[in-house]
């Protein structure tokens, strides 16, 4: 009696009173992990500083999907979802009373307007009937994820490799792949079929390139190597940095995916399966 006459008094109660009148700006839901590099997904939706709302559905697959609309309706849709399965009542995490290896984990967020959130995630765990929550909040987003829009192409891409630099530009109805070499002064343009630039497009999805930073050359030893990309939609990514750095594997990625298309091979390395 005494700590609830506190309560009352202090006005005290719960953050979660009234939410259900909030509205949500933002919402992912992840799943990965395992052996297998494409088991996971990661569904996110948010609203965008200019008001629209943007849609990210990426499987790990060449088939990732993004865009952005003007219906907001998906966030009143994803509340009741909320409500429904008391997600705010979900701990930070959870774990299984025993260890597991080579398992796959779970995140789930939700920000509103208000400013209130909710996190969560787990190993292997969830509290309960977690999954049939997930399971309708993917049959929600599904909704969205079939709605026909167009690809955001690649329009220009620049590749620089020690020495070497290498441009891809649509051109109409191809691509055109220029080659210098500083160092021997070799100077090439090469027409390519527009598939080029599909391809590109798909490394970077799949393999997470499409980021903007710079890494300071610790050695003069090693290879400087840098990337800019344009969208259609006016996304640009531009990284510079150097060989055996964390992110050497990319370089790697885009040898290979260039090595491709000089020598137009008729069976293209299946890059994205590294």
């Amino acid at each position: 009696m005494v700590i609830l006459s506190l309560l009352s008094m202090f006005g005290c109660r719960s953050p979660w009173k009234g939410f259900e009148n909030d509205t949500i700006t933002s919402f992912s839901l992840s799943e990965g992990g395992g052996m297998d590099r494409f088991s996971g997904f990661g569904y996110s939706v948010k609203e965008t500083k200019d008001g629209k709302v943007h849609f990210l559905f990426d499987e790990g697959l060449p088939g990732e999907k993004e865009f952005t609309i003007d219906d907001h309706s998906v966030f009143d849709s994803l509340q009741q979802l909320v409500v429904k399965h008391k997600l705010y009542n979900y701990r930070d995490f959870y774990r299984p009373p025993f260890d597991i290896t080579d398992g796959k984990s779970w995140h789930l967020s939700v920000d509103y307007a208000s400013g209130k959130s909710i996190s969560s995630g787990g190993y292997m765990h969830g509290p309960n009937n977690y999954r049939e929550a997930f399971h309708e909040i993917i049959q929600c987003l599904d909704h969205w994820k079939a709605m026909p829009v167009a690809t955001n192409e690649v329009v220009s891409f620049l590749y620089e490799y020690g020495k070497e630099r290498y441009t891809i530009e649509r051109k109409d109805d191809h691509a055109v792949l220029t080659h210098d070499n500083e160092e021997t002064g070799e100077h090439q343009e090469i027409e390519r079929e527009p598939q080029m630039l599909e391809d590109l497009r798909v490394i970077f999805n799949v393999d997470r390139l499409k980021m903007n930073g710079q890494r300071g050359n610790l050695d003069g030893d090693y290879t400087p190597w840098m990337y800019d990309i344009t969208y259609s939609n006016g996304d640009h990514y531009r990284y510079e940095s150097y060989d055996r750095d964390f992110k050497c594997g990319y370089t790697h990625i885009l040898q290979g995916f260039i090595a491709n298309w000089m020598e137009d091979k008729e069976e293209r390395t299946p890059f994205y399966y590294y």
